[in-house]
């Protein structure tokens, strides 16, 4: 949970050898950074994908209230259980 017009930073680990497009539902992001190294290009995206064995941070402000989902979009992972809900109260 977060509190509305909170700024957040999120940081996936990918310990895995798989791709995994990290959609978030309800706000818009930017990528900080992918393996510890600042990105160059920060547009707004929704989606992040991470390559096997990768990180990377992301950054948005919580000003969308209500519950949102974050989630894998490969149906299999996300039925496995990467998913996850985030609250804006």
């Amino acid at each position: 949970a977060v509190k509305r017009n909170q700024s957040c930073v999120v940081r996936f680990v990918n310990d895995t050898a798989w791709h995994h497009p990290m959609h978030l539902h309800g706000h818009f992001f930017r990528v900080l950074s992918r393996n510890d190294v600042p990105t160059r290009h920060r547009e707004w995206r929704d989606t992040v994908l991470l390559a096997p064995r990768e990180r990377a941070e992301v950054a948005f402000v919580a000003d969308n209230p209500g519950d949102w989902m974050l989630h894998c979009h490969v149906l299999d992972h996300q039925a496995g259980g990467m998913m996850a809900t985030i609250r804006v109260g």
